[in-house]
């Protein structure tokens, strides 16, 4: 049997909003979501263990 290969598309485009954004505007970007991903992590886990 032949075997597929799988490969990962990786081209990313970014939006001039955040090319336009200095480096500590993108910092406080970051921070931002990973404040809201560990909160929607969070509010996963406990409803796992319900």
């Amino acid at each position: 049997m032949a075997e597929k290969e799988y490969f990962i598309d990786d081209n990313v485009i970014i939006s001039d909003k955040v090319k336009n954004m200095t480096h500590e505007e993108r910092l406080a970007e970051i921070a931002r979501l990973e404040k809201i991903a560990k909160a929607e992590k969070e509010k996963i886990l406990q409803q796992k263990k319900l």
